[in-house]
């Protein structure tokens, strides 16, 4: 498979909404006017990505398809509606994070030589929730949600079979990996950049 036929594959981005216990409506929450989930959704499209929704609860962006999660056991359960849904490797985000960046997209699909693809952060932890995902098999999936995992046991038996590429700290602008889980990381998001609730 030659590289433009393995980056043209890669035209998804699943967007995980989960319980938000920590701040519950995080994902409505504006930034310069305009909701996370949907602020996130608008970035992706212009990345040129068709964007689906996967949400533990009602939850709808304008002009994205939505599925329902019901597992409700977290980014796992999350991915495994993604993988259920699509026909080939897709993004993976969590639904929270405001300063995904097109360049980050790039770097990703620029990557992607058919394994996983997960960007390592300053923090030397790996980005889960900002990745892409291929060749998954759902006994696999389906193996550790039931047995109470994780999507990064995922990443990591992924990549004790070889199928993980991990990206560098610095490969994908830091900001992109950015995300919302608490009223501070709210208050935060609003003072970066000059970003504000409203317009």
């Amino acid at each position: 498979m030659n590289g433009d036929r393995i980056e043209g594959s890669v035209r998804r981005a699943y967007l995980l909404a989960g319980r938000a216990s920590r701040l519950p409506g995080k994902f409505q929450l504006p930034i310069d006017g305009i909701p996370v989930v949907e602020r996130l959704a608008q970035r992706l499209s212009r990345a040129g990505l068709e964007v689906v929704l996967v949400s533990v609860f009602p939850l709808e962006v304008r002009g994205t398809r939505t599925l329902s999660d019901p597992f409700d056991a977290g980014p796992l359960g999350g991915l495994e509606v993604a993988r259920r849904d699509a026909d080939g490797p897709f993004f993976l985000f969590g639904a929270d994070m405001p300063f995904v960046d097109p360049r980050a997209v790039d770097a990703l699909r620029d990557a992607f030589d058919g394994r996983s693809v997960v960007p390592v952060d300053a923090s030397g932890a790996w980005a889960v929730l900002h990745a892409i995902y291929a060749d998954l098999e759902l006994p696999r999936i389906l193996r550790l949600r039931r047995g109470g995992a994780g999507l990064r046991d995922l990443v990591r038996e992924l990549d004790a079979a070889g199928r993980v590429r991990f990206l560098s700290d610095g490969e994908v602008p830091e900001a992109s990996l950015v995300d919302i889980d608490t009223p501070a990381d709210y208050r935060r998001a609003l003072g970066r950049g000059g970003a504000r609730a409203d317009k």
